[in-house]
């Protein structure tokens, strides 16, 4: 019913601007270059009114084939140079190839956010040829929040949530897209997946903020771009990259909570510019926090400290050919140190995180070009659970995952860059070790995808996909995609995407044997669960098995369809309004229940498969720039997430669901009893008021994120959340940074205040009260004329 409700004002849509358009007759070719003469590549190529795009190759050769008769105004951006914006006239009869020179952008920084994640040496497909719309944050965006590490810049974005991993000491802040909890969102660096989950949970707060160029965003199934696995949505970190001129920058604030964040990054061109490099180091130091009342002594956020350091270079060696070698190694050292009165606890975890790759980047005439590429990820942790009182050890586990990736990707424009055919191959070899039983093992995956962008006529674009994956121990599966983005006024751009995607059950949740010694739970793998509840039985274990866990089996892969219908309006230069319509479809979802009791009173755990539910919603945003310096935009986020088999269960009064434990004892379910699952809130927000004084070379950003409550923990055992359930409450977080530029902008002064209305939830131990932070960032840039 929503898709339909969805599919009828698209299709009115498409029939009132259809029309919209001519007859094509003419065409364009031409090559960029810098101002000595050298060609540049993967310069950005775009002809207004009608949307056109096409990214130069390496000999700086770039087309278009047929497009209407008349005058067009073309932009050439490439981050380090400055944006060349010129008319051009399409006539009927053969034209002569078009030479742009490219110069050299004197603030290198200011450059990114126009090319806004166009250009991509790290894949053959742009963000541009993406399926779904594509979310970009640059640079400055990032420096203007003053945002540390990367959880506080995803946060304060339109349907995105941060959440925490209660299970792994609270040390995990994970992400959640579309309903989709953080397992299902894929994080990529450069491209490439960052390992090292716990729990499926990638703790994003590991990462430094401090030397990414943007961060690209697809909300969705993606699965011809990054990989099926990504069903809720993939966020690709991308660092320095196309540096013209030799810099050294560097930051360093400190403030509450004993925090202190360092980082310095230097980066220069070599080989009379045919390559560059750059270097970065960071570490970052907070004594932790306490936002639970009931805690006598010790942290809820534990005190850790954090190295990284990561590298990038890329080299043309050949006329049309590029090495690229990129690495980063991280470590971290926690200790969460506990005390609610009895058996007080240590739990010290102590990790590291190294990704590494080497490509070769191959240009073609004929705009075909050619991408081959290892990586390698190696992640471990170390963690020691113990008795403060006497140092006797409690628990310990040592876990290591190692992946390795060999992958080429070919693409190439048959037909003038009307159509280009992307397509690729490879597979990655996964092991994972660690001394909880059932989680370590070995697993093959293998892949192979191919892509097809059509420009059917002027501002209008369609891209299919299709990908291939396969599991040495499930088998394989299609995913197909498709997509269309049509201009239908210069004003108005509608973009429709469909996507499929597939994932495998981990050996975790298929044979893990986990008891949490501080707090007393046990987990249980799905395929060996029966097994497992017999041995507990027979130790003396257990106190009470629920029925449920007769339900438990052999979990089956998740699929999910994903669609997502996007109207862009930009009815003024300085004013811009996007709404989008998503619906996903998902079978099989993998959860987490209690099926039993034990005889300390803690809960014994295990997976399920969920049949089947979905997630729709609505997703506004708007920008407007009212002049004199001020720049307020908003979002908003409709979000509804539910199991088909809990509402089928209420409508007809049967199953184990069809009850709730009311201020009365127990009643019959009602569906507006029904919350929907944990963690995900019905409305969510953002709105962020900048102010830029130029005069002074200062602004100001005032930032504020909403959400609405969400279910936290489901009280009476029925199986899901309703009302009579605990919630976190609704809340509104507030954030203020302002800046000062001195000495000839070379040098910049900033002071941020987060949650500056000092709210607290225990039930949110991830979320610090009050935080001020005070420090400098520097940057010293050679003159381009010396």
């Amino acid at each position: 019913m929503y898709l339909k409700e969805v599919r009828l004002p698209a299709l009115m849509l498409l029939l009132l601007v259809l029309p919209y358009g001519g007859k094509s007759q003419g065409g364009l070719e031409g090559f960029t270059r810098d101002e000595r003469g050298r060609p540049v590549s993967l310069v950005n190529i775009r002809l207004e009114p009608d949307g056109h795009t096409a990214v130069s190759d390496g000999s700086g050769r770039f087309g278009f084939g047929k497009l209407y008769a008349g005058t067009y105004r073309l932009e050439a951006s490439c981050v380090g140079y400055e944006t060349v914006s010129l008319s051009v006239r399409i006539g009927t009869t053969g034209h002569t190839p078009l030479h742009i020179v490219l110069k050299e952008a004197e603030a290198q920084l200011d450059a990114v956010e126009v090319t806004a994640a166009r250009e991509n040496p790290d894949q053959v497909l742009t963000s541009l040829q993406a399926v779904q719309v594509v979310h970009s944050i640059g640079r400055e965006q990032i420096e203007a929040m003053g945002s540390r590490r990367l959880d506080e810049v995803l946060r304060e974005q339109t349907g995105m949530a941060i959440v925490s991993d209660v299970g792994s000491g609270n040390r995990s802040v994970g992400l959640q897209l579309q309903g989709f909890s953080s397992e299902y969102i894929t994080i990529l660096l450069n491209g490439q997946p960052v390992g090292g989950r716990h729990g499926g949970n990638l703790d994003l707060s590991r990462i430094s903020a401090h030397d990414i160029e943007r961060i690209e965003i697809i909300k969705g199934a993606s699965c011809s771009f990054y990989g099926s696995e990504a069903l809720g949505g993939t966020v690709n970190i991308i660092t320095r990259q196309n540096i013209r001129v030799p810099s050294l920058s560097g930051a360093l604030r400190w403030g509450s909570y004993q925090t202190t964040d360092a980082a310095a990054s230097g980066e220069t061109p070599f080989a009379s510019g045919n390559g560059y490099a750059h270097l970065g180091i960071s570490y970052y130091r907070t004594g932790g926090f306490n936002v639970n009342p009931y805690l006598k002594e010790g942290k809820t956020a534990p005190p850790y400290r954090n190295w990284e350091a990561n590298g990038r270079s890329r080299w043309q060696l050949t006329p049309a050919g590029y090495l690229n070698v990129s690495a980063r190694y991280a470590d971290r050292y926690s200790v969460m140190e506990r005390n609610y009165g009895a058996m007080p606890t240590a739990d010290r975890l102590a990790e590291s995180d190294f990704n590494g790759m080497v490509s070769w980047d191959q240009y073609y005439s004929r705009g075909h070009r050619l991408l081959a590429r290892y990586y390698a990820t190696a992640y471990s942790s170390g963690q020691e659970v113990r008795l403060l009182t006497n140092d006797r050890l409690l628990q310990s586990n040592n876990f290591t995952e190692q992946l390795h990736k060999s992958e080429v990707q070919h693409s190439f424009a048959p037909f003038r860059d009307r159509v280009r055919i992307s397509s690729g191959l490879g597979a990655e070899w996964q092991v994972t070790q660690a001394e909880v039983s059932g989680t370590g093992g070995q697993m093959l995956n293998y892949f192979a995808f191919s892509q097809s962008n059509w420009e059917v006529r002027p501002g209008l674009s369609a891209v299919a996909g299709l990908r291939y994956d396969g599991n040495s121990r499930f088998g394989g599966r299609l995913n197909p995609s498709v997509g269309m983005q049509y201009q239908a006024r210069p004003w108005l751009r509608l973009h429709a995407s469909l996507g499929t995607g597939f994932k495998s059950p981990t050996y975790r949740q298929m044979y893990q044997r986990f008891t949490n010694l501080s707090q007393g739970y046990t987990v249980l793998g799905a395929n060996n669960v029966q097994e497992a509840l017999a041995e507990m039985e027979a130790a003396g274990d257990l106190q009470q098995v629920w029925a449920i866990a007769g339900q438990v089996k052999a979990l089956e892969p998740e699929t999910a369809r994903s669609f997502n219908l996007q109207l862009s309006v930009q009815p003024a230069t300085s004013l811009s309004v996007t709404l989008n319509t998503f619906y996903n479809d998902i079978r099989n979802l993998i959860t987490s229940q209690p099926i039993g009791l034990k005889r300390n009173g803690a809960q014994v755990f295990s997976w399920f498969n969920i049949a089947s539910l979905y997630s729709r919603g609505i997703e506004a945003g708007g920008s407007w720039t009212a002049g004199r310096g001020f720049t307020v935009s908003a979002g908003y986020q409709l979000l509804d997430m539910k199991d088909r088999g809990v509402i089928n269960a209420i409508r007809t009064g049967n199953g184990d669901y069809a009850w709730v434990r009311g201020e009365n004892g127990l009643r019959a379910a009602a569906r507006s009893d029904y919350f929907g699952l944990t963690n995900r809130s019905r409305h969510s927000g953002n709105v962020q008021v900048r102010y830029d004084l130029k005069k002074w070379e200062a602004n100001a950003s005032l930032r504020g994120q909403f959400r609405g409550k969400y279910g936290f923990l489901d009280l009476d055992n029925n199986g899901y959340i309703d009302r009579y359930d605990i919630f976190v409450r609704a809340h509104l977080l507030l954030n203020l940074t302002l800046q000062k530029a001195v000495w000839q902008k070379k040098l910049t002064v900033q002071l941020s205040a987060d949650n500056l209305l000092n709210y607290t939830d225990y039930l949110m131990p991830n979320q610090p009260g009050r935080m001020i932070m005070a420090g400098v960032r520097f940057r010293f840039q050679k003159n381009q004329n010396q």
